[in-house]
């Protein structure tokens, strides 16, 4: 009873220490982040007169690790401590909460205290994605198969997507589920071409991402050498691309069915390798245009260009500058020449589509400072038609402000008999880091005689990065008016807008943007079909799932109707969406709307169409587009309602186009007509000079034995080959020089070796070159050394063997005690020789010359006789005399 109470005595102060013990986990509401090392940090508390000595210690959820040793910790009376808990926190560890128990014991091992705090893992997203294995190599035909490990690495279950590029398959599922601390194998196959006719290297590229902005894209890759089975001979000449057309129209409006023919000759390249001179012509003809909504007018030219010197004789759009004669299509000659910074040039012009001017003539000087800055001057004649002559004198220039801003301006005067007048113009652009403005105007004055007259011409875009995903813009536009456009086309209406908006990437791919702002569109037709203004609030959203893109509008305005003096509300919504995959897409559109615009109230149009585009094969496309009626707003142009297109490649350099459209015609609002063309296509390429010389390199590689002779890669110089199954190899396209023949290391059996030197020295001549060789197995010796020494294995003493053939040498130092080998010699007379080296003279060696022949495969014994030699030894002496000195008795 005496020893429970005393063992009692000295239990009981403890235990109420150890439930009054207070720890708490300072760091508690902390995220732990997985793949980390973190410190939880404890804050220990001791309320008692006593000093103790603890030992904490920590239970950790499965898989996590401390990264230090527990370690004692005193306490005094009263005494609060830090003690630090490194632990290493698994990738994979599941985001949430997990608990870790704490045990503190004193220095008799008795529990003060346990507990289990709760901690919070993070989340984490992580995918990588490595290749494991490709090929470095394959023949044409051969299939490419690479191999990549995709892992992932977070915490969480990733839906991963794979993309793989051009003309690469992959084998399984897409998308891939992966749980945390997984990885799978993807496999990725790219198809050869077995009749490619050069070298190339094939790229198979692999990217995984998930559709979260959270996780960036990762990807990897590996370029594979395809070496051509059958390779082809480059073309040596310089050749000019030259295209033959003709051409058959059809068109039947309303009653009225019309034909024609055209023909065409069009050619475009360089008279020179370095591709500085180079030559343009065009003969079309005769004059089609207005037999069918896609007729041509006649055309001839011809054009040559160089660095410095710039001619054209024929028909084109020429232009002085942007206030005088900014596009006028017409027949005349220009000619451009260039004097290191200094740039002058002009042209002659009888326009073709515009009544009112019967000839052009304009010259200029322009002074190039640097790429972005320079200065013109200018003066253009316009010869009326009236006979008067209007003189147009013009500075132009343009230059860049600390590369942000740059600055396009010009003025001009013009003056005749009558009346003189102005016109200026001023165009701006500046990129900051979130800022983008652009604003450009143009002033005429009433009478002045350029492209512009009497005009007033204003737009600007301001555009503002609030956030990454977050951008403001506004933009203002005023068309010009009376601009002496060109006959040939219709004039579009005249349009003032300005809007304001702001736009939001909720996605990668996928943005919402919010407009408001005012447009006006008025017919420039003298009886017009619409003039009206608007006040309008539009909402766009635009998404691309995968390999589909939707883009939605909602367009709600008040309008004001001044044809018609009235007031309404107009709404439009638009609906279009695409699919493309691999060169064939297919798009929807559709819109419905209520509008005041045109001289109905309230009027109901609705829009529906689409266009699909398909790759039939290897030598068919087709095109189909059908739209059922267009807004009011386009009939100033062409516009189709059903088209067909099909275009058949005959051949490499010959097609045919078929295309038909059902449309109405520019300035048409109901009469449609019907037309069609079939066109004929031939591709020349004429060669104008011959620029390369070329030859080629073959040979067969014969087997003397058993050696295997197809899939073995050649190297000469930068070219490679490959054997067939009857080792026969072949490079095409091999400039003439002297080059080096190898063998890729590897692509030789084990024990394989070739019957002449390699590499060898090859001199490629143009035209046929022939190289022959064999492949056998390789030969060996293994030799010992027959010694007669008993204390020969306390000597250190060597000699050397050399092994020669005809063209071959080789040498090994040799321990006298020990056997030697050469391996891997190519079959034939060998001749081995013993040298001493140093040799003790006390040895003499027996056998230092022997004549070997060895065989295919071949390992042959041989041995080298060594003695020690036994010398007698012979001691010499001279006669001896023997007497005696009597000297000193003499004396």
């Amino acid at each position: 009873m005496d020893k429970i109470i005393i063992i009692l005595f000295f239990i009981i102060p403890y235990v109420s220490q150890a439930q009054k013990l207070t720890v708490d986990l300072v760091n508690q509401k902390e995220f732990l982040s997985p793949g980390k090392v973190q410190t939880l940090v404890f804050k220990i508390t001791n309320p008692f007169p006593k000093d103790i000595l603890i030992t904490p210690k920590s239970t950790l959820p499965k898989g996590w690790v401390l990264a230090a040793a527990p370690y004692d910790l005193n306490l005094a009376a009263n005494e609060t401590k830090i003690y630090l808990v490194p632990i290493q926190i698994p990738i994979n560890a599941s985001k949430g909460e997990d608990k870790i128990n704490l045990v503190i014991n004193d220095k008799t091992n008795t529990v003060l205290y346990s507990q289990d705090f709760v901690v919070t893992v993070n989340q984490v997203q992580l995918i990588t994605l490595n290749l494991i294995s490709a090929p470095s190599y394959v023949k044409a035909g051969d299939t490419i198969k690479s191999f990549f490990m995709l892992k992932n690495e977070g915490n969480v279950t990733e839906n991963i997507f794979i993309e793989n590029s051009a003309r690469t398959f992959i084998k399984g599922d897409n998308p891939i589920a992966l749980l945390p601390g997984t990885s799978t194998i993807i496999n990725a196959y790219q198809s050869t071409e077995l009749r490619q006719p050069k070298p190339s290297q094939n790229l198979i590229k692999i990217t995984a991402s998930v559709k979260k902005d959270s996780i960036q894209p990762v990807f990897a890759s590996h370029i594979t050498n395809v070496i051509p089975v059958f390779p082809v001979n480059d073309d040596v000449w310089l050749r000019f691309p030259v295209r033959i057309a003709a051409t058959f129209l059809g068109r039947q409006e309303m009653n009225d069915f019309k034909t024609g023919f055209q023909g065409e000759i069009y050619g475009r390249g360089a008279l020179n390798e370095e591709n500085t001179k180079l030559l343009e012509f065009r003969a079309i003809g005769p004059d089609r245009f207005g037999l069918t909504v896609f007729s041509q007018y006649e055309e001839y030219f011809i054009n040559y260009k160089s660095n410095n010197f710039y001619a054209h004789l024929g028909d084109k759009v020429y232009s002085s500058s942007f206030l005088t004669e900014f596009s006028r299509y017409g027949r005349g000659v220009e000619l451009i020449q260039k004097f290191n910074k200094l740039e002058i040039g002009g042209f002659y012009n009888k326009p073709r589509f515009f009544k009112y001017i019967k000839e052009e003539v304009n010259v200029y000087a322009k002074v190039n400072f640097n790429a972005k800055n320079n200065i013109r001057y200018g003066y253009l004649l316009k010869r009326k038609d009236t006979n008067q002559d209007d003189h147009l004198h013009y500075v132009a220039g343009e230059g860049n402000v600390f590369n942000k801003i740059g600055i396009q301006g010009e003025y001009a005067l013009s003056s005749n008999d009558q009346t003189k007048g102005n016109a200026w113009q001023l165009q701006a652009q500046s990129y900051f880091k979130k800022l983008d403005l652009n604003a450009s105007y143009i002033y005429a004055s009433p009478h002045f005689s350029g492209y512009y007259t009497n005009t007033q011409f204003f737009t600007a875009n301001v555009n503002y990065r609030i956030l990454p995903k977050l951008s403001l813009s506004s933009n203002y536009q005023k068309d010009a008016r009376n601009f002496e456009r060109d006959t040939l086309y219709g004039a579009a209406p005249y349009r003032e807008a300005f809007q304001v908006g702001i736009r939001y990437n909720y996605l990668k791919k996928g943005a919402i943007s919010l407009f408001s702002g005012t447009q006006e569109y008025e017919d420039r037709m003298e009886n017009k079909q619409f003039f009206y203004k608007e006040k309008f609030n539009r909402i766009e959203l635009s998404q691309d799932i995968h390999k589909i893109s939707i883009n939605l509008q909602m367009f709600f305005a008040e309008t004001t109707n001044y044809l018609i003096n009235s007031t309404g509300k107009s709404s439009l919504y638009t609906t279009n969406v695409s699919y493309n995959n691999k060169g064939n897409s297919i798009s929807l559109y559709g819109s419905y709307s209520t509008v005041n615009r045109y001289a109905t109230k309230d009027e109901k149009l609705f829009l529906y169409g689409g266009r699909i585009n398909a790759h039939i094969y290897n030598r068919w496309d087709a095109s189909l587009f059908y739209q059922n009626t267009y807004y009011l707003e386009d009939y100033y142009t062409d516009r189709n309602l059903l088209e067909l297109a099909l275009n058949y490649r005959v051949a490499p350099n010959q097609q045919i186009n078929i295309l038909s459209r059902y449309a109405l015609a520019q300035h048409q609002l109901e009469n449609k007509d019907f037309a069609f063309s079939v066109r004929y296509v031939l591709d020349i390429h004429a060669p104008i000079k011959k620029i390369k010389e070329y030859g080629f390199f073959e040979g067969n590689i014969s087997t003397l034995g058993s050696a295997q002779t197809e899939g073995i890669k050649l190297h000469l110089g930068p070219y490679s080959a490959i054997t067939d199954a009857k080792g026969h190899f072949l490079f095409k396209n091999v400039k003439p020089d002297t080059y080096f023949l190898e063998i890729e290391e590897g692509t030789l059996g084990v024990k394989d070796i070739t019957d002449i030197d390699i590499p060898a020295k090859i001199t490629i001549v143009e035209g046929a070159n022939y190289f022959d060789f064999g492949i056998t197995k390789a030969s060996g010796i293994k030799g010992i050394m027959m010694l007669d020494d008993k204390d020969a294995d306390n000597k250190q003493q060597s000699v050397i063997v050399e092994m020669t053939s005809d063209n071959q040498v080789f040498r090994k130092v040799c321990n006298i005690t020990k056997p030697f080998d050469f391996t891997y010699l190519r079959p034939g007379d060998w001749k081995l020789k013993v040298y001493r080296n140093g040799l003790d003279g006390k040895y003499k060696i027996h056998t230092d010359d022997l004549n070997l022949t060895l065989t295919s495969n071949e390992e042959k014994q041989v041995e080298i006789k060594i003695s020690k030699t036994e010398k007698e030894i012979k001691y010499l002496q001279k006669p001896m005399r023997v007497g005696f000195n009597s000297s000193k008795e003499k004396k």
